[in-house]
């Protein structure tokens, strides 16, 4: 028998505004049911890349600016890599307890598995969100 390894790639390009996460949504749902995820897992995932997608929406600059979304499916993983054009930031804890800005990290890492923060190639900011899959590498016939 051999055991293959099936990877797969998705990307979006969207413009960094707010009427543009419903397209992100449906990117995410897209994908995760491509790699057949439970609904809860589905639901954990727009979230987590919804919030991400948003933070770099608030901080992608110029006109030129741009938001991008790749997915990766490996055999032991789903990641989603936002990229967006500003300026690179390391995440930051939140402030102020009593404000309801600061949520997004916390909420990221509590949702996926994995979670880090990059410069993009070029400048900007990468969020890396990974799912670790408990399936089975599928055999080639």
């Amino acid at each position: 028998m051999t055991i293959a390894r099936r990877d797969y790639n998705w990307v979006l390009r969207i413009r960094p505004q707010t009427a543009e996460l419903v397209q992100v949504r449906r990117f995410v749902e897209q994908v995760a049911r491509e790699a057949e995820l439970q609904v809860e897992k589905i639901f954990d995932l727009k979230v987590a890349v919804s919030e991400a997608a948003a933070n770099a929406m608030e901080h992608a600059c110029g006109e030129e600016a741009s938001l991008e979304i790749e997915a990766r499916l490996e055999s032991e993983r789903l990641t989603f890599l936002v990229t967006d054009t500003g300026f690179f930031r390391p995440p930051c804890p939140p402030r102020d307890k009593l404000t309801n800005r600061g949520l997004g990290l916390p909420l990221m890492v509590a949702l996926m598995d994995e979670v880090s923060f990059s410069r993009a190639p070029g400048g900007g900011t990468r969020v890396s969100l990974s799912l670790l899959l408990d399936r089975p590498t599928q055999p080639v016939h």
